[in-house]
């Protein structure tokens, strides 16, 4: 049997300095991808690497996954190193597939644009864990959506236009037909590219939304793509499902599950068997991965609002009450009451003593 289990506090939280372990990151790949921009426009991407404290050749995957506010920060120095306001969208427009990750390789080998879209939320979760996706195919209009956690007052305009502009244009290659857009939405509120980015979308693009949305045609779904390729997609899709759910991949398995239990919403909804369902695994594999681990499921869902909780509080200004909310509890008073009796502090305590930790 293991011995006892270790807490891995996010930041903030336990000793009262930010701690790494399970602060919302991106793929190194990120990395690689501005690079490769920087490469095509004659300027040398080391000086600005130095500057914000990357190293420039560690973006392989198995390289350390880099905290999204620091690959987020990256692409706005990168617009100013560059001088391209809409680098964001620019780098997409021009991205390397010979540069890709595995997760985008199984994507485009994947038999249509449904699947395709599938099989990116599916993963991504593991990727990048600063990223949250969305999407709902049963609407006459079809929706894919993404928030970024990264803390309040972040610039993330070029990270959002990144990531809307790529999905359009790798669905307009692999599909060799134009993504027929509706409308898109972006949580940033600076506008200054709208003209640029509603000429690329052919839709009207609305900032200071609450999420970022890609609105679609649902006949689009259905679209095949022509990069298709059924046994690479499934060796990948193999290989994903088998690693990242796996003790090799430095994915803590707990970590997964929380993140899972926050991603299903309420507590009926994170059930034992959805979030194997979820994981591709069946129940009884995960009750076994559990009791290796030394936790139980209804411990595993108190440690993710737990975890959840003190991301909020340390690292944003949100109100209690929409905390509160955000993790499924109706009345401050009852997550109040939870959050006391995880951490022995008060929700509002906590938030002084990780704010003042910061400055010290």
């Amino acid at each position: 049997m293991p011995g006892p289990r270790q807490r891995v506090d996010p930041p903030g939280g336990g000793g009262g300095g930010p701690q790494r372990g399970l602060e919302p990151t991106l793929s190194p790949r990120f990395v690689a991808y501005i690079r490769d921009f920087l490469l095509d426009k004659g300027l040398a991407p080391d000086p600005l690497f130095l500057a914000c404290g990357i190293e420039a050749l560690r973006c392989d995957e198995s390289d350390r996954p880099l905290p999204a506010i620091q690959v987020v920060n990256l692409l706005e120095q990168a617009a100013s190193y560059s001088g391209d306001p809409c680098l964001g969208l620019h780098m997409a427009q021009r991205y390397h597939y010979e540069s890709a990750s595995l997760l985008i390789l199984a994507v485009l080998a994947a038999p249509s644009v449904a699947e395709g879209i599938r099989c990116l939320c599916h993963y991504d979760r593991y990727v990048d864990t600063a990223i949250e996706t969305g999407f709902d195919f049963d609407k006459s209009l079809a929706e894919f959506s993404f928030r970024l956690i990264v803390p309040e007052g972040v610039a993330v305009s070029q990270m959002n236009e990144y990531l809307l502009g790529f999905l359009v244009q790798a669905l307009n290659t692999a599909t060799r037909r134009p993504v027929p857009v509706s409308e898109v939405w972006f949580r940033h509120s600076d506008a200054r590219n709208a003209g640029i980015l509603e000429d690329f979308f052919n839709a009207p693009v609305h900032f200071s939304r609450p999420e970022n949305k890609l609105v679609f045609d649902r006949t689009y779904l259905q679209e095949r793509f022509y990069t298709s390729h059924t046994m690479l997609y499934e060796i990948l899709v193999n290989a994903m499902k088998t690693y990242f759910v796996s003790e090799k991949s430095g994915n803590g398995f707990v970590d997964i599950l929380c993140r899972e239990v926050i991603r299903c919403g309420g507590d009926e909804t994170a059930t034992l068997e959805k979030i194997a369902e979820r994981l591709a695994i069946s129940p009884r594999t995960l009750r076994r991965r559990l009791a290796d681990e030394g936790y139980s499921f209804q411990e595993v869902k108190n440690l993710a609002r737990e975890k959840r909780a003190k991301y909020y509080l340390s690292r944003t200004t949100m109100p209690l009450a929409e905390i509160a909310f955000e993790l499924g509890y109706s009345e401050l008073s009852a997550f109040s009451r939870a959050f006391r009796s995880w951490v022995g502090q008060t929700p509002q305590t906590y938030r002084e003593h990780a704010i003042a930790a910061r400055y010290q």
